[in-house]
C-alpha cells in the first residue's frame, strides 16, 4: 500500500527524522530519494537525518525552520515520513504559514508503534524500521515507472527556487543593519558561527532551551548522522552542555579522527549548567560552549512581551561574566561582541578542544527574539476580577520584541 501510494504520487516529498539516524539509516533513505527523485525535509532538530550536500536536500521543518522544506512538503500529494511521530512542534504553522498538507495522503513509518497516527493522522502506517522499510520500498519501486518520473524536472525546477529564495530571506533575516555598539544581534551571531562549522571536521552540535538556541535551527546543517544532539519536546533546560560532554566522551573513546563538539546555551540555562566545566577540567572532557548572552530568559520574555503588555516577571538576568568563570575554573575564556570576531574566535575554541582544553565563548548578544515556541497554546489574558482590568490585553504587541530590545 505505501509502494502503491509513492507509484502514485506526483508531487512525492519525504520527511526523515530521527529515526534514521538511530537506526543507522540515512544512506537506505537516500537510496530511496535519489530513485524517487523528491524533495527530501528533515524534522524538528534533527537535521542530521540527511545530509545538507545533497542536492535533494531541502533543510529542517519545524520552528524557525526552512521556508524551502515547507513550502515543498505544503505541494506534496504523498508525504512519506520515516523514523518520525511527526511532533506538533515539526508541523504547526511558522513564519505565519500553514504549511501541513492537509489533503496529502501521508504515509508514516516508525519502529514504535504507539507514535503511528498520534499526532497528525496518517493514512498508511508501517510499524517497521525505517532502514528496512526503505530497502523494502526501493525494491518494490525500482525498476518501475512512477507517476512522479513525468514531473521530476519541473518538480526540482520548483525545489530549487524554493531554495534560493528561502537562502535570500535568511540572509535578510540575520543582517545586522542597525548595530548596537558593544552586542550583536542574534541571528547575525548564528550566521557567523556556522560559516566557522562549516570548515570544521564533522563538528556535533548541542542545543539547549531558549530562544536564541531554537533560532539555531534556521543555520545548523550537517553531512554526516549522529551530529545533532537537541533537547527535544520535553524543553529539558540546561541539556546542552552534559549532552555535549558525553558526546566529546564517546567519540574519544572510538577513536579515530578528531570531531569537535559545540554546546550552544543561553546565559539563562547556562547558570545551571557552567558548574560541568569544573568536571570538564577534573575529568579531561574538552568541549566548546556557545553562551549567548542577552541578559533575559528570552523564552519565557517572548510571551511576556505579546500576550501581557511587556509587563517582565523573573525574565531578566544580571550575570557576572562566563567567560571570566570560566578561566577561574582553569579552562579558556572568551568574551565576543563584535561580528566580526564570532567565526574565528569558534575556530580558535574548536582548536583548543582538539589539544584538550574546554573554552566557554560568551557572545554578547541583543534582547531581539524568536517566534514563541507554540503560538497556538498562547491567548491574550482576559481579566475577570476588577482590580485587575488594567492588565487585560486586547491585542498583540505591535513590534513583537521587547521594550528594552538594545540594553545590556
Amino acid at each position: 500500500e505505501a509502494a502503491a501510494a509513492l507509484a502514485r504520487a506526483r508531487n512525492p516529498v519525504i520527511l526523515v527524522g530521527a529515526g534514521a539516524v538511530i537506526g543507522n539509516a540515512v544512506d537506505d533513505v537516500v537510496s530511496l530519494a535519489e530513485r524517487v527523485q523528491c524533495p527530501v525535509a528533515t524534522t524538528y532538530l534533527h537535521n542530521d537525518a540527511f545530509p545538507r550536500s545533497h542536492p535533494l536536500y531541502c533543510g529542517p521543518l519545524g520552528y524557525q525552520g526552512s521556508m524551502a522544506a515547507m513550502r515543498a512538503v505544503n505541494g506534496a500529494d504523498v508525504v512519506l515520513a520515516l523514523g518520525t511521530r511527526l511532533s506538533p512542534f515539526g508541523t504547526n504553522p511558522q513564519y505565519g504559514y500553514e504549511y501541513w498538507p492537509r489533503d496529502a495522503t501521508i504515509v508514516q513509518v516508525d519502529q514504535d508503534a504507539r507514535r503511528l497516527s498520534l499526532v497528525q493522522p496518517a493514512d498508511v502506517m508501517l510499524h517497521a524500521d525505517v532502514g528496512e522499510a526503505a530497502r523494502a520500498l526501493l525494491g518494490r519501486i525500482d525498476g518501475t515507472s512512477l507517476e512522479c518520473d513525468a514531473t521530476a524536472v519541473d518538480r526540482l525546477q520548483s525545489m530549487q527556487r524554493f531554495k534560493e529564495e528561502w537562502k535570500t530571506t535568511l540572509e535578510e533575516m540575520s543582517a545586522d543593519t542597525a548595530p548596537v555598539p558593544g552586542l550583536m544581534k542574534p541571528r547575525a551571531a548564528l550566521t557567523q558561527l556556522a560559516v566557522a562549522l562549516d570548515r570544521a571536521n564533522k563538528p556535533v552540535v548541542s542545543t539547549d532551551i531558549g530562544n536564541v538556541c531554537s533560532v539555531s535551527n534556521s543555520y545548523l546543517h550537517f553531512d554526516h548522522p549522529k551530529s545533532f544532539l537537541a533537547a527535544g519536546s520535553f524543553g529539558n533546560c540546561q541539556y546542552s552542555v552534559p549532552a555535549a560532554m558525553g558526546a566529546r566522551v564517546g567519540i574519544d573513546r572510538e577513536g579515530g579522527e578528531f570531531r569537535p563538539v559545540v554546546a550552544y546555551v543561553g546565559d539563562g540555562a547556562y547558570g545551571m549548567s557552567l558548574n560541568e566545566i569544573l568536571t570538564c577540567q577534573r575529568e579531561d572532557i574538552p568541549i566548546t560552549v556557545v553562551v549567548f548572552n542577552n541578559q533575559q530568559w528570552g523564552a519565557e520574555k517572548k510571551n511576556q512581551v505579546l500576550w501581557f503588555g511587556d509587563r517582565y516577571v523573573g525574565v531578566n538576568l544580571e550575570s557576572p561574566s562566563f567567560a571570566g568563570i570560566a578561566k577561574a575554573m582553569g579552562a579558556e575564556g572568551i568574551r565576543v561582541d563584535d561580528l566580526s570576531e564570532v567565526d574565528g574566535a569558534l575556530t580558535r575554541a574548536m582548536e583548543n578542544q582538539r589539544k584538550r582544553k574546554t573554552t566557554v565563548l560568551e557572545l554578547m548578544l541583543t534582547k531581539e527574539l524568536g517566534d514563541p515556541f507554540r503560538r497556538d497554546a498562547m491567548r491574550l489574558p482576559v481579566r475577570r476580577l476588577a482590580k485587575y482590568a488594567a492588565t487585560t490585553e486586547t491585542s498583540e504587541s505591535a513590534s513583537g520584541q521587547p521594550t528594552d530590545l538594545q540594553s545590556n
